[in-house]
Parts: structure tokens; sequence; C-alpha cells
């Protein structure tokens, strides 16, 4: 009887170790949501600008934050095709923007839109900023007397 009851309570030891090992597999999940956006440090609305001086006048500066592995694009435009417009009378303008990872180009006018494609990059998850600037031509020869304006508008599009 001895015998028996020491193989059932092997028997159950060992019926009890199988059942002992187990393993579960779950996933951790997380979403970094997509942020892309200019961030306009300092240019005001209007910002004004001395129309007598021919060098180049800064307005401000943005930071361009973006976290998408694509980059993004920058489109830059004006309403009156790069020009300061006061009733029939046009005064062209050029516009240039400072900041590394791709930012920065030389003065130009804004006769289509300005469009650059960036690449993604740790400076812009970090956030990168330049400057933005305007330049006339100094010359208010043959103009009337009057508020001169455009509107510009830059715009981010993630990638």
């Amino acid at each position: 009887m001895k015998k028996s009851i020491l193989a059932l309570a092997a028997a159950g030891a060992m019926a009890l170790g199988a059942h002992a090992d187990s393993s579960e597999t779950f996933t951790v999940q997380g979403d970094v949501p997509v942020i892309c956006e200019a961030v306009n440090n300092s240019v005001a609305d209007p910002e004004i600008i001395d129309l007598t001086l021919s060098t180049e006048q800064t307005l401000g500066s943005f930071t361009y934050v973006c976290n998408t592995a694509a980059g993004f694009t920058r489109t830059i435009s004006s309403a009156s095709g790069g020009f300061l417009v006061n009733g029939s009378q046009q005064l062209a303008y050029n516009v240039s923007h400072g900041g590394g990872s791709g930012l920065s180009f030389s003065p130009e006018q804004l006769t289509s839109p300005k469009v650059t494609n960036l690449s993604g990059s740790s400076a812009f998850i970090a956030g990168q900023t330049g400057a933005f600037r305007v330049q006339v031509s100094g010359s208010t020869a043959g103009l009337y007397a009057g508020t001169f304006e455009d509107d510009v508008t830059l715009v981010v599009t993630a990638n």
C-alpha cells in the first residue's frame, strides 16, 4: 500500500509540474503624434518696414518643428506676386530666410510661391530657427504717399 501511495504522489507531482509552466506575450504600444509647424517667434502683423532703405530688414524669425521622418514642405507665397501694393501702384520686394538644415535662401521676389522640401532630421525635431527678411529698392521716387502692403503666407506641410 505504501508503494501505491508513493506512486500516486509522484504522478500528482508530475501533473502539477506540467501545469506550473506558463507564458504570456503581449504588446505595449504608444503613439507619438505628428508635429509639423512653423512657430512665429516675432514677426508682427502688420510688419512695418522702411521703404527708403535698400538693405535687408529682418522682420523676425520662425522656428520649424517637425517630427516626421519624411520631413516637410515649406511654401511661402505672396498675395500680390511679390509686390507691395497701394491702389494701382506697386513696389517690388524680395524676401530671404536664414537658418540651417536647408531653411535659408537668398533674396528673391515671390512672383510665384517659394516651395522648399526639407528632409526629416533631429534638428527639426528639436526646432530649427531662421530669420525672415525683406528687401526693397530703397527708392520711393514716383510713388504717391500711402501704405504699400502685401499678405505673405507661410505654410508647413508634413511629407
